[in-house]
């Protein structure tokens, strides 16, 4: 059996697990569940489901600027589509159906397998580092006494807003590293690394909004810390290859970053709330890219086979320009 076949049973075995744990736990606490859902405003919950929609929106700017570097522009409302479709395929098992739907889409509008790898490397490193930053900023300065303790060093205010300075600075050259490097192979001029850092924290911004928006136990200065603890869980979620959409992950950071702050059964209930809005949000984005027939229609399938060649293609040749 090869490692992916192992992967893909993994993943199966991780969602049934979380379900059923979820399961158990809110049986068990079914009272503390019924009446926390009770206690959250029904505006609370549009709310969230806007913000959450205008976090996504910056995404697909980003996801627009990665395709524009390998010489394809398609509209905003096309790239909307194309995200919104493809994204729902990373609730499968097996992880990669989210690739194959955009590999598809690319390959019919003229993107060679290597030029797309190259868009969704660029993607995914503007996004997954965006959000790393934006919980630096939050945890760090807000619950520093996490990172403290989880590093064993002095729970000092000029600590953390030292550490956070030279990790956002770090930031900012990686970034520059990365573009100058892939400046080198895309066949159109990478956007500048401060436009692209400031839609990722926007986008962010929103984002962790959209969870912070749930809780009326707590005043708009808290918004930094959920907003950057947010951020931080859905990285961790983002990395953990073996839970279909973070499933379990983000949740389980969630806990552990407001566990000292509010109980356990508060975020249990709000971070499965947030589940429900961020997959009724992706739907939404999804049932636009069904009106994007003239750049999905025509769409040719990959196998996934041939997406993990299409890497391995990527990584191996080394021809600067296509």
């Amino acid at each position: 059996m090869d490692k992916k076949k192992i992967l893909g049973i993994v993943k199966w075995l991780w969602l049934i697990l979380v379900l059923a744990a979820a399961g158990y736990y809110f049986y068990r606490h079914q009272e503390e569940v019924i009446n926390l859902l009770k206690q959250i405003d029904y505006w609370r919950i549009i709310l969230s489901l806007i913000l959450l929609l205008i976090g996504k929106a910056f995404l697909v700017i980003l996801v627009k600027y990665s395709v524009n570097c390998e010489g394809w522009y398609p509209t905003y409302p096309e790239i909307l589509g194309v995200y919104g479709l493809s994204s729902l395929g990373k609730y499968l098992p097996g992880g990669i159906w989210h690739f194959v739907g955009r590999f598809g889409v690319y390959k019919m509008n003229g993107l060679s397998a290597k030029a797309s790898t190259r868009a969704m490397v660029l993607e995914n490193i503007w996004l997954l580092s965006s959000a790393l930053a934006t919980g630096v900023i939050g945890v760090f300065l807000f619950r520093f006494d996490l990172i403290a303790n989880l590093l064993n060093i002095p729970d000092e205010n000029w600590l953390a807003v030292t550490l956070t300075m030279v990790i956002l600075t770090l930031w900012i050259i990686a970034l520059i590293i990365v573009h100058k490097i892939m400046q080198k192979y895309t066949s159109r001029q990478i956007p500048n690394v401060v436009r692209v850092t400031l839609i990722g924290l926007l986008l962010w911004t929103f984002i962790g909004g959209s969870f912070f928006a749930m809780f009326k136990e707590f005043s708009f200065s808290s918004a930094p810390l959920f907003i950057g603890g947010y951020a931080v869980s859905w990285a961790v979620g983002y990395i953990a290859v073996f839970a279909p959409g973070g499933l379990g992950v983000r949740e389980a950071v969630l806990a552990f970053v407001f566990s000292s702050i509010t109980s356990v059964e508060l975020i249990a209930v709000y971070a499965a709330m947030n589940r429900i809005i961020w997959v009724i949000a992706e739907v939404l984005f999804g049932l636009f890219g069904m009106s994007q027939k003239r750049i999905l229609s025509a769409s040719p399938e990959l196998t996934s086979e041939e997406t993990d060649q299409a890497f391995k293609e990527s990584i191996i040749e080394s021809n600067p320009k296509d």
